[in-house]
C-alpha cells in the first residue's frame, strides 16, 4: 500500500478529510457499551480471570514482536486450556488490519501489541473505540510516572540512539546532532528511511517540534546563531543531513550491523532502535550506544497493551495482558522477552539490563498529537528534498 501504508493509512486519511468525518467506529457508543461490559475498568485477580479464561479456551494476539513466540510458550505452560493465537506483525501491518477487520465486522484480535505509530493508534483507533484500555490497579500503581496518563497501559518503553563502533571509537564520536551534517560524516550515516519507519519519523518530528532545542544545540556546538534557510531549526537540520548523502536501510538490524562491523577502518555511525543493543551478545557486535547527545539523546517511544473491541476472548485478553506487564512485582516470565538491553520496564518494580535509568534519560516527551498531525507535512518536506 505503498510508503509506510500511506502514513498508516489512518494519518493520511484524518488529513485529508476521510476518516475524521464518517466511518465505522469513531465515537461509537456500542464499543464503549461492551467495554464497560466486559469490566475492562475493574482490577480481578489472577485467580478470577483464569477461571473464565479456560471456559473462553483461547486468546489471539496481534504484536509487533517476533518476541510473542516466548509470550505463548511461558502463558500456556502458566495456563493450560487456553490456547495462544498469535500473529507476529509490523505495527504499520497491524493498524491496516485491525481497521479493515473491524470495519468490516470481523472481530479476530483480542490483546493488540503495539507502539502509537506516529499517533495513530491513540488518536484514531482509540478515540474511534477499536482498541480499549485495561488498566487493572494494582499494577497501574506501580508504573513509573511518564506512563500513567497515557492511553493504554506501557508494557516497556524504547529510543531511537546513535550508535558507533566501539572498536574504532573509544567513546562516541558524535555527541551533538549536528555533528551529523559535517563533511566528515557524508555518506557515513545509516539511518532508517522515516517513511517506512514510524520511530525514526517521531524522532526527526520531535526535532521539529523543538526547534528551539536544536537551534540552541547548534550554538553550543558552533559558538554561532542559526542561519536558517528552513522553517526552524528542526527541518533546517533534517534539510542539511539529507545534503549529507545518509544512507537509507530497512531496518535497525541493518544498522547496527553496520556499524559493528570490524572490517571497517572508519566506520559509520547510525540512528536504530536502542533495543538492539541486545545483539552485542547475541551477534557480538563492537557497537556501543550514546545516551548523552545534544540537545536530548531521543524521544521517548511506549509500547501498548490494548484489549481490540468486541473480543471474543475477554478474560483469557485481560489475563495475557496482565501476563505481559510481568504481574504486579513486574517479575513475571511474561515480561522476561522484552526486558532487554535497550528496553525500560514501564513497571518500576523491574530490574531492568540497561547503563542508565529510565528517569536519567534525557529525552524529549511522547507527543502523540503533534505527530499525527504533522507528519503529512513532514512526509513531503522529506521527499521534496532527498536526492
Amino acid at each position: 500500500m505503498g510508503k509506510m501504508l500511506l502514513l498508516l493509512t489512518l494519518c493520511a486519511a484524518m488529513v485529508i478529510g476521510g476518516c475524521s468525518s464518517g466511518g465505522g467506529k469513531q465515537g461509537d457508543t456500542a464499543s464503549a457499551e461492551w467495554a464497560a461490559e466486559q469490566g475492562l475498568d475493574k482490577t480481578e485477580t489472577v485467580d478470577e480471570l483464569y477461571a473464565k479464561a479456560k471456559e473462553e479456551g483461547k486468546v489471539v494476539v496481534y504484536s509487533q514482536s517476533s518476541r510473542i513466540k516466548d509470550v505463548k510458550a511461558s502463558f500456556e505452560a502458566k495456563y493450560p486450556g487456553i490456547t495462544v493465537e498469535a500473529f507476529d506483525m509490523s505495527t504499520n501491518e497491524i493498524v491496516e488490519k485491525l481497521v479493515r477487520e473491524q470495519e468490516s465486522g470481523i472481530y479476530n484480535a483480542d490483546v493488540v501489541f503495539v507502539k502509537d505509530a506516529l499517533g495513530v493508534v491513540s488518536s484514531d483507533l482509540v478515540s474511534r473505540g477499536i482498541l480499549h484500555a485495561y488498566k487493572p490497579k494494582d499494577i497501574m500503581d506501580k508504573l513509573a510516572k511518564p506512563f500513567q496518563e497515557l492511553p493504554g497501559i506501557v508494557s516497556y518503553a524504547s529510543i531511537r540512539t546513535l550508535y558507533y563502533n566501539t572498536k574504532v571509537y573509544k567513546e562516541s564520536p558524535v555527541t551533538n546532532w549536528w555533528q551529523l551534517t559535517e563533511p566528515e560524516w557524508k555518506t557515513r550515516v545509516l539511518i532508517n528511511d522515516p517513511l517506512d519507519s514510524s520511530d525514526m519519523m517521531e524522532l526527526l518530528l520531535s526535532m521539529i517540534q523543538h526547534s528551539d532545542d536544536m537551534a540552541a544545540a547548534y550554538k553550543e556546538l558552533y559558538g554561532k546563531e542559526i542561519e536558517l534557510t528552513e522553517e526552524n531549526a528542526g527541518y533546517e537540520f533534517i534539510a542539511r543531513l539529507l545534503k549529507n548523502d545518509p544512507v537509507l536501510v530497512k531496518s535497525s538490524d541493518d544498522v547496527v550491523e553496520n556499524v559493528g562491523n570490524d572490517s571497517q577502518a572508519k566506520p559509520p555511525v547510525g540512528i536504530g532502535a536502542s533495543s538492539k543493543l541486545r545483539n552485542i551478545e547475541q551477534k557480538e557486535l563492537t557497537i556501543g550506544a550514546n545516551f548523552n547527545m545534544k540537545p536530548k539523546i531521543s524521544v521517548l517511544g511506549p509500547t501498548y497493551l490494548y484489549v481490540a473491541d468486541q473480543a471474543k476472548h475477554s478474560a483469557a485478553a485481560k489475563l495475557m495482558i496482565r501476563w505481559m506487564m510481568g504481574e504486579v512485582d513486574g517479575a513475571g516470565e511474561g515480561l522476561r522477552p522484552f526486558n532487554v538491553l535497550g528496553s525500560w520496564p514501564a513497571n518500576t518494580a523491574t530490574e531492568h539490563k540497561n547503563p542508565i535509568n529510565l528517569d536519567q534519560l534525557d529525552v524529549w516527551a511522547y507527543d502523540a498529537n503533534y505527530y499525527y498531525s504533522n507528519s503529512i507535512k513532514f512526509r513531503e518536506f522529506w521527499i521534496k528534498n532527498i536526492k
